[in-house]
C-alpha cells in the first residue's frame, strides 16, 4: 500500500517477510519509509519475534497487505 492510503490508529493485516504468518496490528506511526503497528494478533510461530519487538514491529509500506475492518480483512 502506499504511504497516504495508510490510517494511523487503523488495523491492518501485514506481511512481513520474516514472519511465518501475517500479522494484524493497529498502525501507531507513520514515516517516509514505514510504519510502526502494535501488534494485536499474529501466529504463535513468532511469538519471539513480537515479544523482542514489545509488541511494536516495524512494517514497510509494501509489506502492508490491507485495512481491517470488523475483524474481516479488505483489499
Amino acid at each position: 500500500m502506499n504511504k497516504e492510503a495508510i490510517i494511523v490508529g487503523e488495523n491492518y493485516e501485514c506481511r512481513k517477510t520474516d514472519f511465518a504468518r501475517p500479522i494484524i496490528g493497529e498502525v501507531v506511526h507513520k514515516d517516509d519509509t514505514g510504519c510502526v503497528v502494535n501488534v494485536e494478533r499474529f501466529s504463535g510461530l513468532d511469538t519471539d519475534k513480537i515479544d523482542a519487538q514489545n509488541g511494536q514491529v516495524a512494517i514497510t509500506y509494501d509489506e502492508v497487505a490491507g485495512i481491517v475492518t470488523n475483524n474481516s480483512y479488505l483489499r
